[in-house]
This record gives C-alpha cells, structure tokens and sequence, in this order.
C-alpha cells in the first residue's frame, strides 16, 4: 500500500470510526434516560399498590361497620378490592424486575466502553462515574423489595381476617373480630407511613441520579 493509499484508508477508518463512538455516547446517554424513566414507573407502581390497599381498607372497614347493611354485597366488594390489591403488588415487583435488567445492561455497557478507554486519566473518571452511579442506583434497587417486604406481612394478616369473614358475617362474628380489626388499622398506618418514606427516598436518589 503508497502512502497516498495509506492515508486515504486511515481517513476512512476515522470517519467510519467516529459516528460509532458518538452513537455509542448516545445511546449510553439515552440508557440511563430510560433506567431513571423505569425507577420512576417503579414508584409509580408503589404509589398505585398504595392507593388500592387504601381502598380495600375502606371495603374491609364497610364490612365491619356496626349500620352495615349488605353485609354480603360489601364482603364481595372486599374480595374484588383483595385481587386488585394482590395484582397491585404483583406490578411493582414486575416494574422492579425490569428496571435491575435495564440497569445490568446499562452499567455492563458502560464496563465495556470504559475499558476501550486509552487514556489512563479518562480512563480512570468514568470508572469512578461508573462507580458512582451504581452505588447511587443500588439504593433504588432496594426500593420495590422493601415495599414488598412492608406488604407481605400485613397482607398475611388481612388476608386471614377476610377468610375468616367469609365463613361468618354473622353480627358475633363482626363484634368478635373487633379488636383485631382495630389494632390491623393500626398497622395499616404505620404500613402507609412507611411506604410513603419509601417511595419519597426513592424520588430522592431519581433526582439526584438525574442531575448527577
């Protein structure tokens, strides 16, 4: 190959070569655009599980109250209110699958990328970039197991007194269940508070991971 033909094939080379290595910044770009998109329908899906379990608190309250007078109707409506609640949860789990394989791919793209990095210094700042994101994203990796770690004990115990209904609506059966009605109330605040603490550091780390 003369020298003419050498420097005509490097030229190319590098116009070849160029738009790949902006494409690839752009779609690394547009990667952590849609993992921070993915955390929000996360919470999004908390804040939705949330919203339902409030509603079947209030089918399960309709149920026990003293002036019911449908007992039966409001216990089918209770039960329709349990699905939707348990589809609920299903979601948010499922939301939360999805973002942890977007940010597998995302953050091993972003070895990959970093490790064809010649210079040593430019090198080095987008591992500790790398390093930093993961880290800031690891707190949102907890987020949709630690609200189904909140749920699932709570459920359990609603779950049990909805059963327990279904066999006896009788009024004893309704004054009977009274005290653990009230103290599940309870517990269902402190479940609310909870998630809600949850989801508000979630929101926390998506701004600060989007304006980082």
């Amino acid at each position: 190959m003369n020298l003419r033909n050498g420097l005509a094939f490097v030229a190319g080379a590098t116009l070849l070569a160029t738009p790949s290595v902006l494409w690839g910044q752009d779609d690394g770009v547009k990667q952590i655009q849609q993992l921070i998109k993915k955390a929000n329908t996360q919470v999004e899906s908390i804040t939705d599980a949330r919203q339902q379990l409030e509603k079947t608190m209030n089918a399960y309250n309709a149920v026990l109250a003293p002036d019911a007078k449908d007992r039966r109707s409001l216990y089918k409506k209770l039960q329709q209110e349990m699905a939707s609640t348990d589809k609920k949860r299903a979601e948010v789990l499922s939301k939360s699958t999805e973002m942890n394989a977007d940010a597998d791919r995302l953050f091993k793209s972003w070895e990959t990328s970093t490790s064809a990095i010649q210079s040593p210094e430019l090198k080095q700042r987008s591992m500790d970039r790398l390093t930093h994101t993961r880290d800031r994203f690891a707190e949102l990796r907890k987020t949709g197991q630690s609200a189904a770690d909140l749920y699932t004990p709570f459920m359990k115990t609603l779950q049990d007194q909805v059963t327990y209904l279904g066999h006896d609506l009788n009024p004893g059966a309704i004054a009977s269940l009274k005290p653990d009605a009230d103290k599940l109330n309870g517990q269902a605040k402190e479940l609310f508070a909870a998630i809600d603490k949850v989801t508000s550091s979630a929101k926390e780390n998506i701004t600060k991971l989007s304006a980082e």
